[in-house]
């Protein structure tokens, strides 16, 4: 049998739309978040700026379902996490082996986060909004801090000056929810 590391890809497959709407909608239970310039959020999102991780799993008969999603807006100097959602049926549908190498490595959400982390670098934070126990979890094993406003979160990338970190924290809260 694969592997776990030959079973799954994880990747930015721009706009996941066509991988990801199903598994967004039953986690969310509204329309996927596709890459627009008028996202209805308080800031600019234009189409360049996104970047849509996948989780494709390939299942021992070499099927193929999109087993987890994250979306990332480039905001300035920072990326704008949201959306992560993983198959609620996948850990007890894999093959054993693959399951526990999968919770050994933290999972499928924070496997996506480290691999984000290797390409997404062109920053000097991710933020993200948690209001989710299991979910903030995951967020602070992959690096993730919690901030003094209520569900904001933040991973730095670069060194920054402490001033300047409250500063940015200050101004993405201001932001809202996103």
């Amino acid at each position: 049998m694969p592997t776990l590391a030959d079973s799954i890809r994880i990747f930015d497959a721009g706009n996941a739309q066509a991988l990801a709407a199903d598994l967004f909608r039953e986690s969310f239970n509204t329309d996927f978040p596709v890459p627009r310039t008028n996202a209805g959020l308080s800031f600019p999102t234009p189409p360049e700026n996104w970047r849509q991780y996948v989780a494709v799993y390939r299942w021992p008969d070499g099927t193929e379902e999109t087993v987890g999603f994250c979306n990332w807006i480039k905001h300035g100097d920072v990326y704008l996490e949201g959306g992560m959602c993983v198959s609620k049926t996948i850990y007890r549908r894999m093959p054993k082996d693959h399951f526990r190498e999968c919770q050994a490595r933290g999972g499928i959400a924070q496997m996506m986060m480290e691999q984000a982390a290797r390409e997404l670098t062109d920053c000097k934070a991710w933020f993200g909004y948690c209001g989710d126990a299991k979910a903030l979890a995951v967020d602070l094993r992959a690096g993730y801090v919690i901030t003094e406003h209520k569900y904001l979160i933040v991973k730095w990338f670069a060194a920054v000056p402490e001033g300047e970190r409250k500063a940015l924290i200050d101004s993405i809260a201001a932001l809202g929810p996103f």
